[in-house]
């Protein structure tokens, strides 16, 4: 009988244990919600723009991976990223972009980020120059995903 226990017991703690570190499901509207609320609240700060997608969840069309790509009129100065995600907070996503000048797609930069509305800066060392289009990528590398908001900044004079 004590061997019995001991089994079950064994069993329920590792059911236990596998639920906890299981993914949440996670509330689509309320990060919708916060991303909006945080887009509104931080639009000044993206001189050239927002750019806010769904990661791991079925209306993103992939579950893992989402592009974005943004087309300027006229060339631009891109100085940086300000990337958030808000949704399930064990998640990790890969958040990367690229940058156009011209023909080519060159420069970029990568980071990983947990969905739990922390703010992270994303640049390169030096700013891109005549830049007229953006691409940025967000991949769910953990747990359910969110939604990721990135702030575009820079000068639309071209840098010149």
């Amino acid at each position: 009988m004590r061997r019995v226990l001991g089994t079950v017991t064994l069993a329920a703690l590792c059911a236990g244990v596998l639920a906890a570190c299981a993914s949440r499901e996670v509330d689509w509207a309320d990060a919708a919600a916060r991303a909006e609320a945080f887009q509104e609240e931080r639009t000044g700060d993206a001189s050239l723009g927002v750019a806010t997608t769904n990661i791991g969840s079925t209306e993103s069309g992939s579950e893992d991976e989402t592009v974005v790509r943004m087309e300027f009129p006229e060339p631009v100065r891109v100085d940086g990223f300000t990337v958030v995600c808000f949704g399930d907070p064990g998640s990790v996503v890969f958040f990367g972009y690229t940058v156009r000048q011209g023909s080519s797609w060159v420069g970029g930069a990568a980071a990983e980020l947990n969905c739990d509305g922390a703010e992270t800066r994303v640049a390169p060392a030096t700013p891109s120059e005549r830049v007229d289009a953006v691409s940025v990528t967000g991949q769910r590398t953990a747990g359910s995903g969110g939604v990721l908001v990135v702030l575009i900044d820079g000068e639309d004079s071209g840098g010149e």
